[in-house]
């Protein structure tokens, strides 16, 4: 799932759905009841992430049923925050926040932190679409917090990276309406930010293209944010190709 979630071609998602679903199978012949409901995880999200939201809630049923009998709370609550991701794309942000907020409760009387680091996430994700900015914003102070504290590097300037997609020029502003110490949250987001895009430049060749599909975002969004916030990492970025004069008058005909 990684390889699919790194942003790989298209070839990779199919090869990850075909082996997802055979794995599934053959855990199901073997009663492997744990790996199977992982199996069936992985694939609800794999489905999610290309739209097939239909198949996707199917196969996150049958994961959450394996975990339920096996009486596996945190299990479940992790296939929960999945599905919450599913209600957000299907914007369906009452049920995204009300599942988000459930698994969070489990996870976080649990050993189990970078889980409840991506529960915490996709909850403040729904606060800020419902509107709910101050605790959007704590929320998301918590999973960053919860993020730098277990090392989790990458995980904590994909939050950072968030706090921005969905809340941008808000952040400032709630900020100011919530007790500050010591450095501000939007300081340390931005400094994470800017550490995720370079290495996603760095790692796809300062190609705007595939770092933008490898952090989740528009070619658009990148570049805006290259402009605006991260100026210093535009020489980072592949050089633009200028069409010749005779491409251009090909074009044309």
């Amino acid at each position: 799932m990684k390889l699919w979630d790194a942003g790989g071609p298209r070839d990779y998602l199919d090869r990850s759905l075909l082996e997802y679903a055979a794995a599934s199978y053959h855990f199901e012949q073997a009663e492997h009841r744990n790996y199977l409901a992982n199996a069936e995880n992985n694939l609800g999200f794999l489905l999610y992430k290309v739209d097939h939201y239909e198949q996707a809630h199917q196969h996150l049923d049958s994961a959450r049923r394996i975990f339920a009998r096996l009486k596996d709370r945190e299990s479940a609550a992790q296939v929960d925050e999945t599905r919450a991701r599913v209600f957000l794309k299907e914007k369906r942000d009452v049920e995204a926040e009300k599942l988000a907020r459930s698994s969070v409760r489990v996870l976080e009387h649990s050993e189990r932190h970078a889980l409840l680091a991506e529960s915490l996430t996709t909850h403040a994700t729904a606060l800020a679409r419902l509107g709910q900015y101050g605790a959007a914003l704590a929320t998301f102070r918590r999973a960053l917090d919860l993020s730098q504290r277990i090392g989790a590097q990458v995980r904590a300037a994909e939050v950072a990276l968030t706090v921005f997609q969905e809340m941008g020029d808000r952040l400032a502003v709630v900020e100011e309406q919530l007790p500050v110490t010591g450095r501000k949250l939007s300081e340390e987001v931005r400094a994470l930010e800017e550490k995720l895009i370079k290495h996603a430049l760095e790692a796809n060749q300062g190609s705007i293209t595939y770092a933008a599909r490898t952090l989740g975002m528009s070619y658009q969004a990148l570049t805006y944010m290259l402009e605006t916030r991260h100026k210093d990492l535009v020489e980072e970025r592949s050089p633009v190709r200028r069409r010749s004069r005779k491409q251009n008058a090909n074009k044309q005909t």
